[in-house]
């Protein structure tokens, strides 16, 4: 990947800057949206996350818009609106999301220490510690009454785990520790053998959340969970560092640096990502982090200018990334001017990727696109049944697709997870086996994964369909990256062949209409699109189109190709199939 230039980077603050005034400016005349039961009661009667969030995040916004520009600009009229804010966020009955409570079987509802509770605990106590002496006493007093009753008193005064995020391996971990934290040592360097023991958990519980990465960095939630939960656990180690003058760094560990690779890995050319779990296939990253761990690690590369995100790219509007956009851009530029970021000797960009921790394999074409597959199990957080599935890109157009995170409901986090097709194998380019998916779980999984780096990968994973009538199911993809195209074999072996053999049905899903002639399937996208030719065909290949609702609540239409895979004549209780992906120029 080119490293971009301090110009674009600079061009980008400027902008990302702007931003912000100029929704300083929009807002301020206009009062904070209302936070209303009845909204607030959606989620609990039908499901429904997305009304009462956007409220709860537009309020956010007007949190993070002049919580940022005040600290940044200082200007009277931003502090004035600022105060606005403040009362508003301390005036919630609840900092927490439907999402996470139970009113109906918890009395003490409105205390919830989950991730957006500890959010707002952090950038109210990062906002009047910044400004301390230009906000109103009394308010200031109030925030921090606030954060303590809401925030920081509930989890000191519970015994560790204070809930299952704590000591957890995923993002909740991070973002909530992360949070907290930071929040406590903005307040309460005052008392030191109250602090000292709060940093120590927050310490030994951020362990397990760098232990939930694989070996080689991945996060196995996704992308954009790398970047939540990473923005969160850096911002509480640069805050420890300084404070503890050096003596804490929770940054050189030789993990967190493979870690703070991931995210360069996830990008194809064309500036699409890797969707694996609850990802997304147009993930942008947060040029913030990204230079502060460019800053630590030499070889960590910033993507495409074209993929930062900007201040509007988060609708969650989180004060602790979009204020350290610009506080750690701008160190990066400082740094970058004096020639003091780590360098490391120009390596050649591989064609091929393997990440054997997670069992990822991923390929770039000349294109801009490629492909890649995946093995792991089908009990990681944040995962879909997909173990085995893979996705191919000509350009910047997902032709075989990897769905990612659909709509987050109620029942997307629910034992109706697996039956919402981007979460089920159905919605993945994975064998159907007598009719039936793969199960969730981790016991079902991958159970042997081996890639080379050339562009041949190779899984097995019919442990992941929990049926003993499966002795081995085996996949083995050989991309080329010159050529762009793709040989792909399935085998299935029969544990019990005989009268009632093992069924298995290839699927194959795009999100583009396909053709279908013969053996042949055309996918076309705008600019690029590919020919899979289906080797041995008998009977026909059909397609059935599916509704998906994506993250942002959309409805799309799916594509799943099917066909039925004959027995191997040569070997007996054996189904094999080939097929061949050639990208295609419109």
């Amino acid at each position: 990947m080119k490293q971009i230039s301090t110009r674009e980077i600079e061009s980008y603050l400027q902008k990302y800057i702007a931003c912000m005034q100029a929704h300083g400016e929009e807002l301020m005349d206009k009062p904070m949206p209302a936070a209303e039961e009845e909204l607030f009661a959606l989620y609990e009667t039908t499901g429904n996350r997305l009304k009462y969030e956007s409220v709860y995040f537009a309020r956010r916004k007007m949190l993070a818009v002049y919580g940022c520009l005040s600290l940044l600009e200082g200007k009277p009229e931003y502090l004035k609106k600022l105060e606005e804010v403040l009362d508003g966020i301390c005036e919630e009955e609840c900092w927490a999301l439907p999402a996470h409570i139970n009113r109906k079987e918890d009395p003490q509802w409105r205390i919830c220490v989950d991730l957006f509770a500890s959010e707002t605990a952090h950038a109210l106590s990062e906002i009047i510690s910044g400004l301390k002496g230009r906000l109103p006493s009394a308010l200031c007093e109030k925030v921090r009454e606030n954060v303590f009753r809401r925030v920081l008193t509930p989890f000191m005064n519970a015994a560790a785990p204070y809930a299952k995020w704590e000591g957890g391996d995923n993002n909740w971990n991070a973002v909530c520790c992360g949070s907290i934290g930071c929040a406590a040592i903005y307040l309460m360097q005052d008392e030191p053998e109250l602090l000292k023991p709060l940093l120590d958990r927050i310490v030994c519980s951020l362990d397990s959340y760098i232990a939930g990465f694989s070996e080689d960095g991945a996060c196995m939630e996704g992308l954009g969970y790398f970047t939540y939960g990473m923005t969160y656990y850096t911002g509480f180690a640069d805050m420890l560092y300084r404070y503890t003058d050096g003596a804490i760094d929770l940054m050189e560990d030789e993990k967190c640096r493979r870690i703070a690779m991931f995210q360069q890995k996830c990008y194809f050319p064309s500036g699409r990502t890797l969707s694996f779990s609850d990802g997304d296939s147009r993930d942008t990253y947060k040029m913030g982090l990204t230079c502060f761990l460019a800053m630590r690690y030499a070889g960590v590369e910033i993507p495409p200018i074209s993929c930062a995100g900007g201040f509007d790219e988060d609708s969650c509007y989180r004060f602790m990334a979009n204020y350290r956009d610009v506080v750690w851009t701008r160190k990066y530029l400082e740094r970058a001017e004096k020639g003091l970021l780590p360098v490391e000797e120009d390596d050649e960009a591989a064609d091929c990727l393997v990440l054997p921790g997670a069992q990822w394999s991923i390929c770039r074409g000349l294109s801009g696109g490629g492909m890649a597959a995946k093995g792991g199990n089908n009990g990681e957080s944040h995962n879909h049944n997909d173990v085995g599935s893979f996705l191919y890109l000509a350009g910047d157009e997902m032709l075989l697709t990897d769905l990612g995170a659909g709509e987050y409901t109620r029942d997307y986090f629910s034992e109706k997870r697996y039956e919402i097709l981007c979460n089920h194998s159905f919605g993945h380019s994975v064998p159907v086996i007598d009719g039936k998916g793969q199960k969730e779980g981790t016991e079902y999984a991958c159970s042997h994964f081996e890639a080379d780096g050339s562009g041949r990968t190779v899984i097995s994973f019919g442990q992941a369909y929990g049926t003993e009538r499966v002795k081995s199911l085996t996949r083995n993809l050989c991309y080329d990256p010159a050529k762009e195209s793709l040989q792909a074999e399935d085998v299935l072996e029969d544990r019990e062949a005989g009268e009632n053999p093992v069924s298995m049905k290839e699927n194959l899903v795009t999100q583009y209409k396909p053709a279908i002639v013969g053996n042949a399937i055309h996918i076309a996208g705008r600019k690029y699109g590919c020919r899979i030719t289906v080797e041995d065909l008998e009977g026909s290949i059909g397609f059935e189109t599916k509704k998906h609702s994506n993250h942002r609540g959309a409805e799309e239409e799916v594509y799943c190709i099917t066909w039925e895979v004959p027995a191997d004549k040569e070997k007996p209780g054996t189904r094999k199939c080939r097929f061949r992906v050639e990208m295609e120029e419109i």
